[in-house]
């Protein structure tokens, strides 16, 4: 049965090659795209989790953007000594 699904795919394909074409080239940008964004999403989420306290982790800042120049500042004092 498979056979004759390939087969009836490498008849429909030598027959007209653009629309296939296009399509397999569709779905190679779209396999592309998919991997890039989820390769970036878990470079994210594993962010800082080689640390064992990683629970423990904050990222405290601010943005502040004046009309010349914009930038990103912390705190001065992050917790209570």
């Amino acid at each position: 049965m498979l056979k004759n699904y390939l087969l009836t795919a490498w008849r429909n394909l030598t027959r007209s090659k653009l629309f296939p074409g296009i399509n397999l080239f569709g779905l190679a940008i779209g396999l592309g795209c998919f991997l890039l964004i989820a390769l970036y999403v878990l470079d994210e989420l594993s962010y800082d989790r080689w640390n064992t306290n990683a629970n423990r982790i904050y990222n405290n800042a601010s943005s502040s953007s004046s009309p010349s120049s914009c930038s990103r500042v912390c705190p001065h004092m992050l917790s209570r000594w």
